[in-house]
């Protein structure tokens, strides 16, 4: 496959496709036809064989028809701006996926697609998806990496970065850097508390009832709490199965799933934040989850569902360099007068060092940190109850694009005022860079 800007590349989907848009045409039809089901058999006695088999073929072929003309009706077209995909029958539709908005590119591969060789390839810009169902392996895999090869080359994807600046992806390349076993996973999520408080609900529903009244009916009031606790075990342990965590140039690349398997591309430049979460039963093994909170998603996106501690400090190295490691190993807990505001006072922490944002936060049910670079932060403010103005306290308020929003809370009013300065300032000084430099001669002592 040619990175050449003007090479146009463009195709169908898989010939497989007419048979999942067929279902959905022929559960339609039954859904129509089956609605008064004793009226329909008791017609269908009296019709001769024939008629019924005509009408059964005439409803095969039509179905099969719809599903063969909207496959031709659909075809995809790569050329050096953008990618098109036409699609309908009666109405035409055209999208245009343009590479300079094109945020990531990532091939999944359903349960039922992996035993006949198809996936589809999911498209994210702005924050929506599309995707094409289904193509080839081969097809898919060729038309993922033109679209990285244009995005790059017309600038929609930063080049990737020195081997300087991530030294973690020029050692390893496409290397596993977190792999999560099945057994470590299964007893990761039975030993979080939620997980725990799910099973006991279960069992309370269940054998209170039985043993008060001995009936074995009973039983069965505990399947309306057994569907939330599969959901929090064995539904998570089927979808994060096979956890793979592999640092490329430039960002990360997921890929998990027992049944459907699933691929998922984080770029470096779009992170904001890194969340660090600890449930009380894991720190006795040091384990910890990680999620990043990214440009254009509402909610963070899960980077390891679990790792070890040196695992997460090699990540935190990887995305923020040391500084930013030091950050969130140092914690300044609040005043002790603090106290009289928050019970728990002690176990808020806030640290603004070395162009770095960390508050941690947490004690019994789970430790929380989170970590943000200086110059993503888009909002700074103060805040200060009637309570905190008489004890000289006040809460730190720092706003990312798109979430989160991470609170420092009863700082004393001199360090809050401090940890602000110094936010604003960072940025500011982050947005002024590109200017000075343009400005100024491109010397080295400059440039360093």
């Amino acid at each position: 496959m040619s990175g050449d800007k003007e090479t146009v590349l463009e195709g169908r989907l898989h010939p497989v496709t007419p048979w999942r848009r067929t279902w959905a045409v022929a559960c339609g039809v039954a859904g129509f036809l089956f609605r008064d089901l004793q009226e329909l058999v008791h017609s269908a006695r009296t019709w001769p064989t024939s008629v019924t088999a005509s009408l059964a073929a005439a409803a095969t072929l039509a179905a099969g028809g719809y599903g063969y003309a909207s496959w031709r009706s659909t075809s995809w077209r790569l050329d050096a701006d953008a990618l098109h995909v036409r699609t309908g029958i009666l109405l035409r539709r055209r999208h245009r996926f343009e590479l300079a908005h094109l945020q990531e590119v990532d091939v999944t591969r359903p349960f039922l697609g992996r035993l006949i060789g198809v996936c589809s390839l999911r498209l994210s810009v702005s924050g929506q998806h599309a995707q094409l169902s289904y193509l080839s392996e081969e097809q898919a895999g060729a038309l993922r990496e033109a679209l990285h090869e244009r995005m790059a080359a017309d600038g929609a994807a930063p080049a990737p970065p020195g081997p300087e600046q991530f030294p973690l992806a020029a050692a390893t390349g496409a290397e596993p850097v977190v792999t999560v076993a099945p057994r470590t996973l299964a007893l990761a999520l039975l030993l979080e508390v939620h997980t725990l408080l799910r099973a006991a609900v279960t069992l309370g529903t269940g054998l209170v009832p039985y043993l008060l009244s001995s009936e074995p009916l009973t039983l069965l009031s505990a399947l309306g709490a057994a569907g939330a606790a599969w959901r929090m075990t064995g539904w998570r342990w089927a979808r994060w199965h096979g956890w793979t965590l592999r640092a490329l140039p430039g960002g990360y690349r997921v890929d998990f799933g027992l049944f459907d398997r699933q691929q998922q591309t984080l770029r470096h430049d779009r992170t904001h934040a890194v969340l660090l979460t600890q449930p009380v039963l894991w720190r006795r093994r040091d384990w910890v989850q990680v999620h990043l909170a990214t440009a254009g998603r509402h909610r963070p996106i899960l980077l390891a569902p679990v790792a070890t501690r040196d695992q997460a400090d090699q990540l935190i190295r990887h995305l923020y360099g040391p500084d930013g490691l030091e950050a969130t190993r140092m914690r300044i807990p609040a005043p002790k007068r603090a106290r009289y505001a928050a019970v728990l006072s002690h176990t808020l922490s806030c640290v603004a060092r070395h162009g770095y944002f960390a508050v941690w936060r947490g004690l019994f049910l789970r430790n929380v940190v989170h970590l943000c670079p200086a110059a993503k932060v888009q909002f700074t403010g103060l805040s200060q109850g009637p309570w905190q103005r008489r004890l000289g306290l006040a809460t730190v308020h720092a706003a990312l694009a798109g979430g989160p929003h991470l609170s420092a809370r009863h700082r004393d009013i001199g360090e809050a005022v401090n940890v602000v300065a110094d936010l604003r300032s960072t940025r500011g000084r982050r947005r002024l860079l590109p200017q000075q430099s343009d400005a100024s001669n491109p010397l080295p002592e400059a440039t360093a």
